[in-house]
Order: structure tokens, then sequence, then C-alpha cells
């Protein structure tokens, strides 16, 4: 079952998730072109190396760019919300880095075996949502405990994006 924060009890910025309560960051917006469509990118055509590696299974993309705030430099477990939805509960230990570096911009190396996979998956499922016209947003609880946190909370939640 789908975690809906309908039912969570939902205020201007904060929400309830297992017990936690999550602040709101921001939107996720991927980059734009002029005419307002997401702007698709392909980083792995830039990999020095690659005619030697097959690319990884989320390697192909589509890919888009976005970013959030660049001082968020705490640890904790992250969510992305789609309508009134959790799609998927990660943890980082540090948020600006793990969404701006890993989600937000992939690395042209990322994209063939032996690159982070994850990395190329969520973006790809963020662009696939905002091309859908679905808004996205970023929820984040601070915390030391984020490993035991999220995987608690992954355990007790099926979200879409998250794999089993």
């Amino acid at each position: 079952m789908a975690l809906n924060i309908a039912q969570l009890g939902v205020t201007v910025s904060n929400m309830e998730i297992g017990g936690h309560i999550f602040r709101h960051i921001c939107d996720i917006e991927p980059v734009r072109n002029a005419d307002g469509s997401v702007q698709l990118f392909a980083p792995q055509d830039r990999y020095a190396k690659k005619d030697a590696y097959p690319l990884n299974r989320y390697g192909a993309g589509p890919f888009c760019k976005f970013r959030i705030p660049g001082k968020l430099n705490a640890s904790g477990v992250y969510v992305f919300v789609i309508g009134d939805a959790v799609h998927y509960i990660g943890e980082c230990t540090d948020l600006s880095r793990r969404l701006n570096m890993g989600y937000g911009n992939i690395s042209p190396k990322n994209c063939y075996k032996g690159g982070q996979e994850t990395n190329c998956r969520v973006n790809t499922l963020v662009c696939q949502a905002a091309m859908a016209g679905q808004a996205i947003d970023l929820w984040f609880l601070e915390t030391a405990d984020y490993k035991i946190i999220e995987s608690t909370l992954r355990a007790a939640n099926r979200t879409a994006w998250n794999r089993v």
C-alpha cells in the first residue's frame, strides 16, 4: 500500500511520516526549455570510455538537471512527494550534495556499469514525472539516525520509486 500524505495530517511546512516530522525543503524543478518543456540531457555520450563499458540498466535516461538550495549540509532522511503520495524515501549525510551532485546532475560515468545506478534511476523518474506535468516536492528530516529511520520507513511503506 502506498504511503498517502493526505492521511498524515500535512501542515503548511511540516509533515509527519512514521512518527517523524519532516519539513518541506522545496519543489524539485528541472531545467526547462524556452517552450516550458523539460530539457533532456544525455551525459552518457560525453563519457571518454563509453566504448569500453556497457550502459547500466538505467544509463540510457532520459535525464534532466535540477538543483535544491546549496546550504542544506545536514544528514537525514528525505522523501520525494508527488500529489499526496510519497514516491521515494532516501538517506544522506549531506542533503544538498546528495541531490545536487547525485540525482540532479548525472555524471557520464554513472551511466555505465560500475556507476551509480540509483542516481540514474531516480533522475529518470523525476524527469518522467516532470514531463507528465507532476509537481515533485522534497521533504527532509534532519537526524543522525538516518540509516535506521530510512530503513524503518522503507520497510513500513511501499513507495513507487524505492526498490524492494
